[in-house]
């Protein structure tokens, strides 16, 4: 008698289209089903659409020093930015823009940011808006 394993379960349709992948632009960001579109920052108020270009320039100095982007949560993004990273570089927070008690570094509203590494040298940015919820139809993102 031959011993061997199981065989596979049937995966459910949820199983497959969480596994599909856009290989023709792998860049293109997937949401929730029903969560709306976010707004542009650059499209916003000129002082948020500058908070969003600090931030930018930020994570872009970061990736010319490391050669990557940092990653992590919010806070742990913010502890390698304030001097956690290989050269011991202080490169933030942004001029204009504070971390709240957990160390994560927050918009406006006093939210805290939300950091998707989108590649290597890719970050998107993403605020709650001024009702303070993640993932509703007043969010923002960078461009």
């Amino acid at each position: 008698m031959a011993i061997g394993r199981a065989a596979p379960q049937p995966r459910s349709e949820a199983s497959r289209a969480a596994s599909r992948r856009d290989f023709t632009d792998p860049l293109v960001v997937s949401y929730p089903p029903g969560t709306p579109p976010p707004h542009h920052a650059s499209n916003a108020d000129p002082e948020v659409a500058a908070a969003f270009d600090k931030i930018g320039l930020m994570l872009r100095d970061y990736r010319s020093l490391t050669g990557e982007n940092p990653v992590g949560t919010n806070a742990e993004i913010m502890q390698a930015i304030m001097g956690g990273n290989p050269k011991g570089a202080q490169l933030g927070p942004p001029e204009g823009q504070q971390l709240n008690a957990s160390g994560e570094l927050i918009d406006r509203w006093g939210t805290p940011y939300f950091f998707h590494q989108l590649g290597k040298d890719l970050m998107e940015i993403r605020s709650a808006g001024p009702d303070r919820r993640m993932w509703n139809d007043d969010d923002l993102v960078s461009d």
